[in-house]
């Protein structure tokens, strides 16, 4: 299972990264085509470039890919907030107990609210036909991330729990 969730955890990094840069572009395009709007209008000139309307809609579409696919990057990485303290202060054999009730619970929760909810989300708005407002994507596509970073994070999460079982450290 290693090697999958090393795959899927190169390809995940990429796609963040890939993301970012887009996301940078978008928001970059939507203030200059502000800017380029407003200076024509202070000027007297035609307005050569509209206010782009769909940028903000892309924006706040990837950063919500981007915290989502972000959260089982850091889970694979072992990143995410967490009480410390309360760890390194329990056994060696408390701590691998509480290492696999966390990884049952994150590895649950992936798997059964965020991977079937969110196909249940994005099948319940495929019949629902419903779409974007400025962009008219299928809000299928948009929700889609869920069930995604579902099987992503349930992958990871099920990779903690069976490390933890042969008691390897992080």
């Amino acid at each position: 299972m290693t090697r999958l969730g090393d795959v899927v955890h190169g390809l995940l990094g990429r796609a963040l990264v890939l993301l970012v840069g887009l996301m940078t572009l978008t928001v970059g395009w939507q203030v200059a085509s502000r800017l380029l709007a407003r200076l024509s209008l202070n000027m007297g000139w035609p307005v050569l470039v509209e206010p782009s309307r769909w940028t903000e809609e892309l924006a706040g579409f990837m950063l919500a890919w981007l915290a989502l696919l972000g959260a089982a990057y850091a889970l694979r990485r072992g990143e995410h907030l967490g009480l410390d303290v309360l760890h390194q202060k329990l056994s060696t054999a408390n701590r691998r107990r509480a290492d696999l009730a966390v990884a049952a619970l994150v590895a649950g929760f992936s798997w059964l609210v965020l991977g079937l909810g969110g196909l249940r989300l994005v099948l319940m708005t495929v019949e629902l036909h419903q779409r974007t407002p400025a962009l008219g994507w299928p809000m299928a596509f948009v929700y889609s991330v869920v069930p995604v970073a579902g099987l992503v994070m349930g992958l990871f999460a099920t990779e903690a729990f069976l490390r933890a079982l042969r008691e390897e450290p992080r």
